[in-house]
């Protein structure tokens, strides 16, 4: 009997949330299929700076808010999002340009 893939994703969420979790499998879930556990990961503030890096280029804006949420997401990231076509999502990126980066 196989798992359902909501059932599924909420176990890799919990996984993704999981301060034991090694660095080689933040990557691995960095790519996962379902953006909640691409979220999950990118609010992470032990998350390797390649992992952040690469997210920075992902399709869901879920993705990309909890990024600007996470202090340790780079500023070279922050700046490439405040050109973003989302007008919410690059008003907040400019938001924490100004407040973050003095």
């Amino acid at each position: 009997m196989s798992m359902s893939p909501m059932r599924e994703t909420a176990d890799d969420v919990s996984l993704a949330q999981d301060p034991a979790l090694e660095p080689s499998a933040l990557l691995t879930l960095a790519t996962h299929r379902d953006p909640r556990v691409r979220a999950t990961v990118a609010a992470r503030s032990d998350a390797p700076m390649a992992v952040l890096m690469s997210l920075g280029y992902d399709p869901s804006l879920d993705v990309l808010h909890a990024l600007l949420g996470n202090p340790r997401t780079p500023s070279s990231v922050v700046r490439k999002l405040s050109d973003h076509r989302n007008a919410a999502l690059a008003d907040a990126a400019v938001q924490r340009l100004r407040n973050g980066y003095r």
